[in-house]
This record gives C-alpha cells, structure tokens and sequence, in this order.
C-alpha cells in the first residue's frame, strides 16, 4: 500500500466513523484532496506511458480538451516535431491501423521511411505511440526529423 493510499483510507474511514458532522465533514475535504491527487498521479502516469489525452477523458469521464486544460502540465516535454516528422507518424498511424496494432511502432514508421507502407492517412488508428518508438523520439533532445528516426531505427536493428 502506498502513503496516498493509506491517506485515502485514513480520511475515507475518519469520514464513515465520525461523531460530529464538523469532523466528518473536515475529514471530506481531505479526502478530496487525497483522491485528487492521487487522480494527477494516475494521470501523469498514464501521460508517461504513452496514452492520449483522450483516452485519459474517457477514463475519467470529460472531454478531451477538458483532460488537457486539467493535467497538460503534467506531461514530459516531449521533443519537437517538424512537420515532415509528424507527416511521418501520422502515416505510421494509418500503417498501424492496416494492420490492426494497438499502438504505433518502430516497425510501422520504419515501413513509412522505407517506402513500404500505405500512402494515404487516416484518422481511424492507434491514438498511442508505442514503447519502444516513444523511447527512441524522447532521447534526442532537440528537434525531431525523419533522418533522426532513420537513424534511430537503423541503430535498433543493428542491436
């Protein structure tokens, strides 16, 4: 059990157990913010691990725009993208999505540069960037271009 945990059970029991309703009712307040908390926690987690906004809204029950105006600053910065970089992710997408994959990889952008993938975009597909491709683009530290991912990936295969 972690200390946020035990906050949450501490304020949800002091709440439930309370005599005076003054004391139930100053033991709510930290339990909101106990749970609020450890709602940002999640969330940034979640961020981390490469999911969308979106699918953070849905968890949580707002909308989109809403999930971002709320938890944007808890987000890494992630690097710049030029635009050809994101014209490639966005086909990398399409290419995910045509072969059915939860998330875009290496191996999806990789078909994209190497010209094997199809050519037309498409908004239905993976709202995630997966692991291994979210690993590469955050250890360059500057704009990301396609000869960076090239690179990168040439340098994953190499392994």
């Amino acid at each position: 059990m972690t200390a946020a945990t035990g906050r949450i059970i501490t304020a949800v029991q002091r709440a439930l157990t309370a005599p005076d309703p003054l004391d139930a009712l100053e033991a709510l307040t930290h339990l909101r913010g106990a749970l609020d908390a450890f709602e940002r926690e999640q969330v940034r987690r979640a961020l981390d691990q490469g999911e969308s906004f979106a699918a953070i809204a849905r968890a949580v029950g707002i909308t989109r725009q809403a999930a971002h105006r709320r938890y944007r600053n808890l987000t890494i910065e992630a690097p710049a993208y030029t635009p050809r970089m994101l014209r490639a992710l966005q086909l990398a997408r399409a290419e995910a999505a045509r072969v059915d994959a939860e998330t875009v990889e290496v191996e999806h952008l990789a078909r994209v540069l190497a010209g094997r993938a199809i050519s037309v975009a498409s908004n239905e597909g993976p709202t995630r960037i997966g692991p291994r491709l979210r690993e590469i683009l955050r250890e360059i530290e500057r704009p990301v271009d396609c000869d960076d991912v090239r690179r990168a990936i040439h340098a994953a295969s190499v392994v």
